[in-house]
């Protein structure tokens, strides 16, 4: 048997675990990244990544890249309700809201916009970047045990051919997907509902601009009389997906090639369309959240501690940002500037994030049963392999008339339209959650409360703000004339201590603390004689420090202490913050001056 040793060991090279080797290899610290299968994911799975994803990528010097790849922002118009794409429609739900100046707004929040980019696409390019960095993924590697002891873990790996191989590592992060073989091993339950909905996948190709004409969108509800699905757009060019409902008694193979083939036949409505079917899968939708967020050196991440509906696409996002929580904190404890309890706050911080974001899918797709209410017609009830090749002769008008190619006219259409339309319009927190996606706030964990209420974000709103716990906001600031977003400014290597160009006394005391904790501390000043200028007052406004006051900034941009007005003693004051932040005591700054 063939022995290794390394500081992390990640099993699963998807999105989360290819995200946290990146910030690892950033950090310094040793790891090995073991993948079952034998390349990267060939099928678009994911495709919604939000706002602070992307700012999480900017930090991997990535942003860029990914935007580049995802879908024209231009095709990102509207989730569709129809019969079949070249039949009747609906509804729609604006993905460019009502208020074009909300939109506008809505950029002044981050430096970075949504993107729709398959995960089979996204992939590629975090793994290009591990490898730029340095770092390397182990393919074909099967998981077949990992333990947990009182000074180190260990994995034991299995290549094709049956050679073992055994892992130690101080810490072990399971990024190993919905069905977690390592969560399973440490017999850590999931809590809440199992299975929602059982889903066929049909992953085809096709042009379908004729169809769809000036309705391009990521998502179109089809609800027809023969065939309830949801399709879902990639690249909103030529990679779709076609997700079937089904249930009892059917079985997975039931639904064969010839089967798939009529099926996204009817979804699209025009025999004329060519299409090819590149694969059929399935899934099963379930809404739970780990029990625990680990045991001992092992933790888990990603779908491997939380499994979301995918309405609302917070899955793989959330799964991003527990790798952003947790490499941070590795870090520190694998460099010996932090003690091992800093760990513990991973759960508590990440956990509660996940049950908002379980709970909010969830209540998006229990909500779409109100459009289904109103039309009188189920978009998720199960798709039998007969439908595939029913004939219908007669298509319901659900009350909107006509014959089924178009509809009729009259009062009670036009009622009936302006109710579904409004049913529709309810939506919108579905594909609208810039407060779950911006507004990310920690309520215990790693940082100094200050006494603050918290802030009333909604799902649809966020108000920037500095409160410990928070995303720390991002302002457009300048320096001799560029541009520069505040997230920029956050080292990833220690902590970032903000202060106003007036705040000088905080500058003296940085370099004691940081000899004293062994933490990188940068510093920067904001004003009209600082480091940087904020000429919009967007710093200032959104809880930017001012006078002698300051904020001192996790590596994974939360707010980890602050105070708005001069302190007596600030190198204790900041010495105290740090050893509360890394749970690790050390000897007052008054007897290492003496």
């Amino acid at each position: 048997m063939r022995r290794t040793r390394v500081e992390v060991a990640i099993v699963g090279a998807g999105p989360v675990g290819l995200t946290l080797a990146c910030l690892l290899q950033q950090q310094g610290i040793s790891f090995g990244l073991y993948e079952r299968r034998r390349e990267l994911h060939r099928q678009p799975q994911a495709h919604v990544i939000n706002m602070r994803t992307l700012e999480i990528f900017r930090q991997l010097g990535i942003d860029r890249k990914v935007a580049a790849a995802g879908a024209p922002l231009a095709r990102m118009r509207y989730i569709n309700w129809v019969q079949s794409l070249a039949g009747r429609e609906f509804g729609r739900l604006s993905l460019m809201g009502a208020n074009p100046e909300g939109m506008i707004e809505r950029l002044s929040y981050s430096p970075t916009m949504v993107v729709n980019l398959a995960q089979n696409r996204l992939e590629p390019i975090l793994h290009e970047r591990l490898q730029q960095l340095g770092g390397a993924v182990h393919f074909n590697a099967t998981m077949v045990s990992a333990h947990s002891g009182d000074t180190s873990a260990s994995l034991t790996i299995m290549d094709p051919v049956g050679q073992e191989t055994t892992v130690t590592a101080d810490y072990v992060v399971a990024c190993d997907g919905a069905g977690s073989a390592v969560r399973r091993g440490l017999g850590i339950e999931m809590m809440g509902p199992s299975s929602l909905q059982k889903f066929i996948n049909i992953y085809f190709t096709a042009n379908l601009d004729r169809v769809l004409g000036g309705r391009h969108g990521p998502v179109h509800w089809i609800i027809g009389p023969d065939v309830r699905a949801v399709l879902i757009g990639f690249d909103l060019a030529r990679v779709w997906a076609l997700m079937v409902p089904f249930g009892d008694p059917d079985h997975v193979d039931d639904y064969t090639p010839e089967v798939a083939r009529n099926l996204v036949a009817k979804a699209i409505g025009d025999p004329t369309i060519p299409f090819e079917i590149t694969s059929i899968g399935n899934w099963n939708m379930s809404a739970q959240v780990a029990e625990a967020y680990g045991a001992g050196r092992i933790f888990l991440a990603g779908d491997a501690a939380h499994r979301f509906p995918p309405s609302g696409g917070l899955g793989l996002n959330t799964g991003v940002q527990d790798a952003h929580n947790l490499a941070w904190k590795l870090a520190a404890v694998l460099k010996g500037h932090a003690d091992a309890a800093l760990l513990e706050t991973y759960q508590s911080e990440r956990q509660p994030i996940a049950q908002v974001n379980c709970e909010q899918s969830l209540m998006n797709s229990m909500k779409m049963g109100a459009v289904d209410d109103v039309l009188g017609a189920s978009s998720l009830a199960p798709v039998r392999p007969s439908d595939a090749f029913a004939t219908v002769t007669v298509i319901p008008d659900l009350g909107f008339g006509g014959d089924g190619d178009g509809d009729g006219d009259g009062p009670q259409v036009h009622a009936k339209r302006a109710e579904v339309q409004d049913a529709i319009n309810q939506q919108a927190e579905h594909f609208d959650s810039l407060g779950i996606d911006m507004g990310v706030t920690y309520e215990v964990g790693a940082f100094v409360h200050d006494g603050s209420a918290p802030v009333a974000n909604s799902v649809q709103t966020y108000f920037p703000n500095t409160r410990p716990g928070a995303r720390m906001p991002h302002a457009w600031l300048t320096k001799a004339g560029r541009r520069v977003s505040t997230l920029d400014l956050i080292s990833s290597n220690g902590f970032t201590l903000m202060i106003s160009d007036t705040g000088t006394q905080w500058r003296s005391g940085v370099s004691e603390v940081a000899r004293l904790t062994g933490q990188f501390i940068a510093v920067i000043s904001i004003g009209p004689e600082g480091d940087y200028q904020d000429p919009h007052a967007q710093w200032r406004n959104a809880g930017g420090p001012q006078g002698e006051g300051a904020i001192l900034v996790r590596a994974d941009g939360h707010v980890a202490w602050r105070t708005i007005t001069a302190v007596n003693d600030p190198t204790s004051e900041l010495c105290s913050a740090i050893n509360h932040i890394l749970c690790k005591s050390f000897a007052p700054a008054s007897e290492l001056v003496a």
